[in-house]
């Protein structure tokens, strides 16, 4: 078995002891792909990348990056293999005064030694990259309490590819976002998996779903219990009308581009 994978295993996750939010997870990774974890709000999404981040430690099961138990690993080398971009930022009183560049930089910190005391050429370079293709390369001396929320969101990413992990982790990464924003973080998640990197990411919106993920994993609300992985497979296989219905509540037209072959998926 490939060991370029992240993978979970029987995995049982939450918040407090024997209070699961998530049950039975099997899901696995692959580097140079992209997977959409999908589902209705209060189904786990955002418990599952948490868990998969080393934010929150399962209950029962195992999580593994690389063959290796995360939790056998240190932070260090973990962050090293694995950036986590969480769904909120708030410019607090303990960052409010860094500025977009000095807190893409932090990214960087996996990467040094606790004796360094100034940042390297990579490390400047690796910062200068980030800034680029986050599209905030004009903005790395201003503050981050002056940033809207887009702005936020995307200085966020920039600290993720500033870490340059194999396997990147976003918790909808599009949602503070206006069209032009979007669309840029979407192309800039397909070069990522273009680059050899293995990305998760929870989206929403089922067209960008259907256009970006080779594979989707659709998560379903519990009755009365824990959520569940619902189907692991292509977007083809897994988001059909009877199932977005069943999951969702709700009806779902799709209408073929007969120019592109891609689907358009309409709320009823």
């Amino acid at each position: 078995m490939s060991q370029e994978r992240f993978m979970l295993e029987d995995v049982s996750t939450g918040y407090r002891p024997g209070e699961p939010v998530l049950a039975g997870i099997d899901l696995s990774i692959e580097k140079g792909s992209i997977t959409a974890i999908a589902g209705p709000n209060g189904s786990g999404k955002s418990t599952l990348l948490k868990t998969m981040a080393r934010q929150i430690k399962p209950f029962a099961g195992r999580v593994t990056l690389e063959g290796a138990d995360i939790w056998s690993l240190d932070p260090a080398p973990f962050a090293r293999r694995c950036a986590y971009v969480p769904q909120s930022f708030s410019s607090n009183s303990s960052n409010a005064n860094l500025t977009v560049g000095e807190l893409v930089a932090l990214g960087r910190n996996p990467h040094q030694n606790w004796w360094s005391w100034s940042a390297s050429a990579d490390d400047r370079e690796a910062t200068k990259e980030a800034l680029e293709r986050a599209g905030l390369d004009g903005l790395e001396h201003r503050y981050l309490a002056t940033l809207s929320g887009g702005e936020r969101q995307r200085a966020q990413i920039a600290v993720a590819l500033a870490q340059e992990s194999d396997f990147v982790l976003l918790d909808e990464p599009i949602s503070h976002l206006d069209f032009k924003y979007q669309r840029s973080i979407v192309k800039l998640i397909e070069r990522l998996r273009e680059d050899g990197k293995g990305i998760a990411v929870i989206l929403h919106d089922l067209n960008v779903i259907d256009s970006m993920a080779d594979q989707v994993a659709l998560i379903g609300k519990g009755e009365n219990g824990p959520g569940r992985l619902v189907a692991v497979g292509t977007s083809r296989e897994i988001l059909t009308s009877s199932r977005i219905e069943a999951v969702f509540d709700v009806g779902i037209a799709t209408v073929t581009d007969e120019s592109t072959g891609k689907r358009l998926f309409h709320i009823l």
